[in-house]
């Protein structure tokens, strides 16, 4: 299935951000880099570790990202639940791996590592991983830390072919937090 045939829906638990409600976008419109140029986009593909491409989504205002989600969940009634895999990507003057260095309760502690080439850190037992590039930050989130890297193997800039290799290196003051938006 292509990405721009797929029908875009609005699943605000997915994202486990307050505020407002995502607002959609066509998915044509982000398999076309040079229609989105806030910040660069990588996704894992059409499908990945298994999993369909089920939704596209953005979320605009104190909370920027877009999101890729693959494979869906059957909520119960008294919960909701998350996808087995999202891949979201910030603008990294927005989310960076300094926003873990303030040391404040309750800041999560980040395992400092690299992947594909660029610096990351693992987060919540493995199960979500951060990493720098260009001028994005890209977070996986998976039900394993196996999961999360065969998503990261498969990363690529929206709309292209697989990228085999490293990811691009971050702009100059995206892992410090200093890169203008």
């Amino acid at each position: 299935m292509r990405v721009g045939a797929l029908v875009v829906a609005v699943l605000a638990a997915s994202f486990g951000v307050s505020g407002s409600a995502p607002a959609s976008v066509e998915a044509r419109d982000l398999v076309r880099p040079h229609a989105f140029a806030d910040f660069p986009l990588y996704d894992a593909g059409d499908q990945v570790d298994g999993l369909p491409l089920t939704a596209v989504l953005r979320r605009d205002g104190t909370a920027e990202f877009v999101s890729f989600v693959y494979g869906d969940c059957a909520a119960r009634d008294d919960e909701g639940c998350a996808p087995p895999v999202e891949v979201q990507v910030w603008p990294a003057c927005r989310r960076n791996l300094d926003l873990y260095a303030s040391g404040r309760p309750g800041t999560p502690v980040p395992e400092r590592t690299t992947a594909r080439g660029v610096p990351a850190a693992f987060l919540d037992d493995g199960t979500r991983l951060e990493l720098q590039t260009g001028r994005s930050t890209v977070v996986v989130f998976a039900d394993s830390r196996a999961r999360v890297l065969r998503v990261v193997s498969a990363l690529r800039p929206v709309g292209e072919r697989a990228l085999s290799g490293p990811l691009p290196p971050p702009a100059p003051g995206a892992v410090q937090g200093t890169l203008p938006c």
